[in-house]
């Protein structure tokens, strides 16, 4: 969780979302301050006060893509496997998916949602709003997926698994393949 405390204006940081970039670029230009670790939510940390006039924003990303990129974070390890194997492993209760849902951490919190596909114009309104300046988000690739699109991965059955997995969050965030 990052914050600029004098702009009272947080960033609470999702897992697949962009959030090193945003994290790195508030605070390289802002001098954002760190709140616990790069995943803390504000009720990891009750002692740091959030009020209703703060801005708190998280990234929330399309279900297929984020699934592509946690899916080639094995990559990275070594533990690459069929896609259609991997995500029935991946998709249940744990960690991160509750109720069916990636997003549940941050949203009790948010009072802006930053769409990944919008990510840069989303972080700007939000920062404005809050008396700042935009940002130019550095990129931070982490994958050696680069920038091919997460549709080429997808068959019709993997598709239309994360579809009906994740649709709570999915049709509350009007994603679309």
């Amino acid at each position: 969780m990052y914050v600029i405390p004098a702009n009272k204006f947080c960033f609470i940081a999702e897992p697949r979302t962009g959030s090193k970039a945003i994290a790195k670029a508030l605070t390289e230009k802002y001098g954002a301050l760190i709140i616990g670790s790069h995943h803390t939510i504000p009720s990891e940390h009750p002692e740091f006060k959030l009020g209703p006039d703060w801005t708190i924003c998280a990234a929330a990303r399309n279900h297929w893509d984020t699934m592509i990129s946690w899916w080639f974070k094995l990559e990275r390890r070594g533990k690459m496997m069929p896609l259609a194997d991997w995500l029935p492993i991946f998709c249940v209760e744990g960690s991160i998916i509750k109720d069916g849902q990636l997003w549940w951490r941050s949203a009790p919190f948010i009072t802006k949602q930053l769409r990944y596909a919008w990510l840069n114009a989303d972080l700007d309104h939000a920062l404005v709003g809050a008396g700042l300046a935009p940002l130019n988000l550095p990129e931070c690739l982490d994958s050696k997926r680069d920038k091919r699109p997460y549709q080429i991965y997808y068959k019709q059955r993997t598709r239309r698994y994360v579809h009906t997995y994740f649709a709570t969050e999915i049709d509350q965030y009007s994603f679309k393949f």
